[in-house]
């Protein structure tokens, strides 16, 4: 995903990343273009900042790359409304691995011996069943797609990131593995 969107996101974009995205492999060329998770942060910052960011920079590509714990966090369904009220597009990127990976790791670290390091399935740590994140943006009037094959994501990308620069909201359900 960092190298399909840093291949198409243009030198004026504003990146909010929340999760997911590897700044290692992706070129910024401007001090405002990248804002990555405050030590203090918690889950559910990116999405709103990114509204933030496309109020104080109207003309530029915003980007909030999320996992699917910290979309949910966000009160997605009010931000999506309030993208579509103040005609605020952005692109906001779902890391979907069905899984509050963030507590797995955590849980595993401080208990690499304990029970919830022997499950496949750590207790309160699943998201699923997943739901269909890119309908929540279709509620609002934005752009939804979801992404399964690794193939389709430069396309659903450009897609993406063309609905937002003619004035639509969009977001990409990417479902992916879960990191270790």
């Amino acid at each position: 995903v960092s190298h399909c969107l840093d291949a198409l996101k243009g030198d004026d974009a504003i990146v909010f990343n929340e999760l997911g995205c590897d700044p290692s492999v992706m070129t910024f060329t401007r001090p405002d273009s990248y804002f990555g998770h405050p030590i203090a942060g918690g889950l559910g910052w990116g999405v709103p900042a990114a509204l933030g960011a496309k109020l104080a920079a109207p003309d530029r590509l915003v980007v909030a790359c999320v996992g699917d714990g910290s979309y949910m966090f966000a009160n997605p369904v009010a931000c999506h409304q309030t993208a579509a009220a103040l005609r605020l597009p952005i692109l906001t990127i779902v890391f979907n691995n069905a899984v509050w990976n963030a507590v797995r790791r955590s849980t595993r670290a401080v208990y690499p011996t304990g029970e919830a390091a022997a499950v496949n399935d750590m207790p309160l740590s699943s998201l699923s069943p997943s739901p269909a994140f890119e309908k929540v943006v279709e509620a609002s009037d934005g752009l939804g797609i979801c992404v399964e094959d690794p193939a389709d994501l430069p396309k659903a990308l450009q897609r993406a990131i063309a609905a937002v620069r003619g004035g639509q909201q969009a977001l990409l359900n990417v479902r992916c593995a879960i990191a270790t």
